[in-house]
């Protein structure tokens, strides 16, 4: 397979990984291998030192992703159509754990992750991005939940990680109604970071990550477990979880250089 012929385009610069999603014609709906590269590319991420952080995207202007790709075509929907009319419901659970456990990846990388959503967004494609540390929109990119209207939910971690972002009112209201929503709502009710212009959306978006990547990377690595691993336990839990994390960072070394660089007017020359 020729690399601009693959449903996913992998680069790194800089330090920084993305992935562009490269279905065009289907609006880089999501298949079985996507999703089979997408579970490469996490497994392999997750152990790599070179690279700070990623960025999810588009390969073209106007779409980030249509969804997944419910073509029965496609092997993994042809299993489940199968499993759905023989009732076989382990056939059904194994299919969703599958993607869940891709996405679930995702949301483990130990740096960063930007869904950079530079288009039409709808169902998987916006479960993938809140499978992110960051959403960021171009100004016309709409969001959907659209499952309801197929008879599905969005069950890829879609709804439980939708709650947790905007709330359980709101979180119902858009999957209920399955209706789309601009950037302006998306980002008043938090489902969103930031909304970037679409003339030179991914200039921006480059420059945004190098920002982070800009600060201390243990820092960093530190405060995304203690985000994660702390929302559901109670404070004297998470409490203990920050420390243990406080003292991680500060042993790595690198506040020394952080403190050294500040008080000596310079740019911090950090070693991961």
């Amino acid at each position: 397979m020729k690399e601009d012929s693959s449903p996913l385009l992998y680069t790194e610069k800089d330090g920084i990984a993305f992935i562009r999603m490269n279905r065009p014609d289907m609006k880089n709906a999501i298949n079985s291998e996507c999703w089979r590269l997408f579970e490469d590319y996490f497994s392999t991420l997750s152990s790599q030192t070179q690279v700070r952080a990623l960025v999810i995207t588009g390969a073209e202007s106007g779409v980030f992703s249509a969804g997944v790709d419910v073509h029965p075509s496609d092997p993994l929907i042809s299993r489940l159509f199968t499993a759905i009319q023989e009732n076989d419901r382990k056939t059904v659970l194994e299919g969703i754990a599958y993607m869940q456990g891709i996405l679930a990846k995702l949301a483990h990388l130990p740096f960063p992750t930007i869904a950079a959503i530079n288009g039409l967004c709808y169902s998987g494609g916006l479960e993938l991005s809140l499978a992110c540390d960051i959403r960021i929109a171009a100004q016309d990119a709409i969001l959907c939940f659209k499952e309801t209207r197929l008879g599905l939910i969005p069950d890829l971690g879609g709804t439980v990680r939708l709650t947790r972002l905007v709330g359980p009112g709101r979180a119902k209201e858009l999957i209920f109604s399955a209706r789309k929503i601009d950037t302006d709502e998306a980002r008043a009710m938090g489902l969103i970071e930031y909304v970037f212009a679409k003339k030179n959306f991914m200039t921006q978006i480059e420059t945004y990550v190098k920002n982070l990547l800009s600060n201390g990377p243990q820092a960093i690595k530190s405060v995304k477990h203690i985000v994660s691993a702390t929302m559901d336990l109670p404070e004297k839990k998470a409490l203990a979880v920050e420390k243990d994390q406080a003292a991680l960072n500060i042993l790595s070394g690198q506040c020394i250089e952080g403190i050294s660089a500040f008080l000596e007017k310079r740019t911090p020359k950090w070693v991961p």
